[in-house]
C-alpha cells in the first residue's frame, strides 16, 4: 500500500481557519473534571513565592502568592492567590498581610519585605463561584506551629525562672 501524502507538505494554507480556530472551544466530556481543579475547602499550605507585578489589562499593581498545599487533601498541588491593589482593595490587602503576620507602616515597604512571607505555613480557604467562574483564596491565618516559631505566645514558655507558688 502506497501513501500519496507528505507530513511536511508546506503548500497547505490553513490561514482561512485562523479566526474560527481562535474561537473554538475544546470539547470536554461532562464526566471529565479538569485535572487542575482543587475542590473548595480549607487547606494547610506553604507560601512558595510572592511576586509583585501589574495586571495585563489595567496596569494596576497586584500581588501574587504561590501556595503549595500541605493537606489534608490535594497534598503537593499548587494554588495561586491574587490581590489586585487599588484604593478599593487596600483594606483587603491589609487584612491579607496581617493574617500573614506582615505588619507594614507604609505600603511602599511591601516590595522589599514581600520575601518575609515566603516559607510561611498558612491556613487557606478556597472558594469557587461556578456562575461567574472565578476562584478566590482567603488567608485564614498562620498555622499554630508557625505562630509558635514566631514567638506568638501560643503556649507558656518552659523553664520559667519565676517564684510563683502554684
Amino acid at each position: 500500500m502506497s501513501t500519496n501524502y507528505s507530513d511536511l507538505d508546506s503548500g497547505i494554507d490553513l490561514s482561512s481557519y485562523d479566526e474560527e480556530y481562535a474561537r473554538a472551544a475544546v470539547p470536554r466530556p461532562e464526566t471529565e473534571a479538569p485535572r487542575d481543579d482543587i475542590p473548595d475547602g480549607m487547606y494547610d499550605a506553604c507560601i512558595e513565592d510572592v511576586h509583585l507585578t501589574r495586571t495585563a489589562t489595567t496596569g494596576n499593581p497586584m500581588i501574587l502568592w504561590k501556595l503549595r498545599i500541605l493537606g489534608p487533601q490535594c497534598t503537593g498541588r499548587a494554588v495561586t492567590k491574587v490581590r489586585v491593589i487599588t484604593s478599593k482593595t487596600l483594606a483587603y490587602l491589609k487584612r491579607d498581610l496581617e493574617r500573614l503576620d506582615l505588619q507594614l507602616e507604609r505600603l511602599s515597604d511591601l516590595p522589599v519585605r514581600a520575601d518575609e512571607m515566603v516559607d510561611r505555613n498558612v491556613r487557606i480557604y478556597k472558594k469557587t463561584n461556578p456562575d461567574r467562574r472565578w476562584t478566590e483564596v482567603y488567608f485564614l491565618g498562620l498555622q499554630a506551629a508557625e505562630r509558635q516559631n514566631d514567638g506568638g505566645g501560643a503556649r507558656w514558655p518552659e523553664g520559667t525562672d519565676d517564684d510563683l507558688p502554684f
